[in-house]
């Protein structure tokens, strides 16, 4: 990676250049995601996984929806398309 970033470092106390290669930017990104996850409380978690997995689920066509239902509901499947029906009926 040949770019460099200027930040105000504290210790020093004067601007510094980070230059860090491609392993050493992946390690920060990892410890990061590792850092803000485990800063994350319970409700802040099941808010993320749950806003992530319904912009993944709308992203899907209908078939691969229904077929990642199908796989997740397994024989339970007709009995949820059922209770689907119940709360919202056909007109």
């Amino acid at each position: 990676m040949s770019s460099s970033f200027k930040h105000f470092d504290h210790n020093s106390m004067k601007d510094e250049d980070v230059r860090l290669n491609d392993e050493q930017f992946v390690t920060l990104k990892e410890l990061y995601v590792e850092r803000l996850v485990d800063n994350m409380s319970t409700k802040d978690l099941v808010t993320y996984v749950t806003d992530d997995m319904s912009k993944w689920v709308d992203s899907l066509t209908y078939n691969d929806a229904m077929v990642e239902f199908k796989e997740y509901w397994d024989e339970y499947f007709t009995d949820t398309i059922d209770e689907v029906l119940e709360i919202t009926p056909n007109e």
